[in-house]
């Protein structure tokens, strides 16, 4: 008899969280396979303190393998999926096409940054959704400060130190905070820029950042406190053009600057392409049970669907809170399936939300609560501490803030090049 087979293709909170869940309740003759295009999660939320090197970039990764038991992690690119044939199609690291048949397939491959909002900013703005791109951003900064220190040109220099975030969501206003303490701190070890202020600009299309908030209080305080701290936030005001120079406006404004950064603009996963299902704001669309709108054996979760939640009446928002415990919920309905059992609704009423915004503050709305200042900030860390996968790494990061409180931030750049191995072929005498 032929073992069923369950496919899960992303290796993020969704995916991931869904075969832990699903280990736990099916039997072992039920095989899961797990494709991703990293061999590692990556704990998202805290990019931005990545990037503003306050935690270790290797402290926010797990390695797949170590997160689950008896599921066989793929480390592949998906190249297409056969629906007819019940075939998921990809190709290794190395070149190599493979294949592997289900009898359940989970998208859970999450959205891709949308580069085509605004002109200039696939060549000119960094995005901030994988690991290398928090590493790239924070060596692009510190090489910043270094070119401006060589620079005998003020213009020049203020050029260079100056930050543009496009985007005055979660991920704009924590990225803003974070890098803006980084250039605080790492000021001191440049003499040479005294009388140069590191600028950071965060353009925010609305009326107010943090438009997630139930309460538009807590969107107040951030934006107080973000300007108190030096950065300058501009509300209804958007990218128009992105220049290798800086940023156009909408308003008309020319700012110069070294380093653009986007947190806007989400895309389909290219991956849904292959399905040839209903797609709608570039997520796909399920029923309530999460299964693909007219699919028996697809289901889809997480950032790249568009889930209803029954106890809202609304569709999830893209979050990884509504994806893990979407995650909880599929492998229940997977389970009931696999035991003719009726699959349930997804029904979920979201716990809070929270965002830091530098200089050991943070806002956040909890259970009806609403928490500001350092009192959220505490809050905020406890939270994701808790959250953080396995102990090894919960310890790791608790270190990291710890060292961060009492001493200066790590200024060293990285290059991630490789010595030359071989400037003239030389080969060993045959004899």
């Amino acid at each position: 008899m032929t073992r069923k087979r369950i496919v899960i293709i992303g290796g993020g909170f969704a995916g991931v969280t869904l075969a832990q869940r699903i280990e736990k309740l099916l039997p072992e003759e039920i095989e899961l396979v797990l494709v991703s295009g990293e061999n590692h999660f990556v704990f998202t939320p805290l990019l931005a303190e990545t990037a503003g090197r306050e935690i270790s970039p290797l402290h926010v990764v797990v390695p797949g393998r170590q997160m689950v038991r008896r599921t066989r992690w793929l480390t592949a690119e998906v190249t297409g999926i056969d629906r007819n044939a019940n075939i998921v199609r990809y190709v290794s690291p190395g070149g190599q096409d493979g294949e592997v048949r289900y009898d359940h397939l989970v998208v859970a491959c999450g959205s891709i940054v949308d580069f085509n909002t605004v002109p200039g900013l696939a060549a000119n703005a960094y995005p901030l959704r994988t690991l290398g791109d928090a590493v790239f951003l924070s060596n692009d900064l510190i090489g910043r400060l270094e070119e401006a220190s060589l620079r005998e040109d003020i213009v020049e220099r203020q050029q260079l130190l100056t930050v543009v975030v496009i985007g005055g969501g979660f991920s704009g206003v924590e990225i803003a905070g974070a890098l803006n303490d980084l250039l605080d701190g790492a000021r001191r070890y440049y003499p040479q820029l005294r009388e140069v202020e590191p600028r950071i600009v965060l353009l925010q299309m609305g009326d107010r950042i943090l438009p997630e908030f139930d309460a538009a209080s807590l969107s107040e305080y951030a934006l107080k406190k973000l300007r108190a701290s030096g950065i300058d936030v501009r509300l209804n005001v958007a990218a128009r053009e992105v220049a290798s120079e800086g940023v156009v406006t909408t308003q008309g404004d020319n700012i110069r600057a070294g380093t653009v950064i986007c947190t806007i603009g989400n895309a389909s996963n290219p991956i849904l392409q292959s399905l040839d299902l209903p797609v709608e704001r570039g997520r796909l669309r399920t029923d309530p049970d999460m299964r693909a709108i007219g699919c028996e054996n697809v289901w889809a979760l997480g950032d790249n669907a568009l889930v209803p939640n029954a106890s809202t009446g609304k569709t999830s928002p893209p979050t990884a809170q509504f994806a893990t415990r979407q995650a909880k919920q599929l492998a229940e309905n997977i389970a009931s399936v696999l035991n003719n059992r009726p699959a349930r609704p997804f029904s979920f009423r979201p716990l809070g939300i929270m965002a830091s915004i530098g200089r050991h503050n943070a806002v956040a709305e909890v259970m009806g609560l609403r928490l500001s200042g350092l009192l959220a900030w505490f809050f905020w860390r406890s939270v994701y501490l808790a959250k953080m996968p396995t102990l090894t790494r919960k310890i790791e990061v608790a270190v990291d803030w710890a060292r961060s409180l009492l001493f200066p931030p790590n200024v060293v750049q990285l290059h991630l090049k490789r010595t030359i191995q071989v400037e003239r072929d030389h080969s060993a005498a045959r004899n």
